[in-house]
């Protein structure tokens, strides 16, 4: 199974309308390009709303990108020194 590193990233791309819902591992590129890396395992320890359809779990791209922005407003900014 390819990492989503090595697979051509059509997600997010400029100008580009996100879905309405995705899957964990859409959601993981998407926050990876627009805050920090993330895993799709990450996400699924985040307490956002899931639906099952055909038995593949999948989340709001909105609930989701505003969870991320919390998580990245709540994070400490460290000054790295050489």
């Amino acid at each position: 199974m390819p990492r989503p590193a090595d697979t051509p990233n059509e997600i997010c791309t400029c100008g580009a309308t996100l879905p309405e819902f995705a899957d964990r591992g859409t959601l993981a590129q998407i926050i990876t390009r627009r805050y920090f890396p993330i895993s799709a395992r990450t996400i699924r320890t985040w307490p956002l709303a899931v639906w099952h359809p055909n038995k593949k779990a999948v989340h709001r791209v909105s609930e989701a990108l505003e969870y991320a922005e919390m998580k990245m407003q709540e994070a400490s900014a460290v000054r790295q020194g050489g």
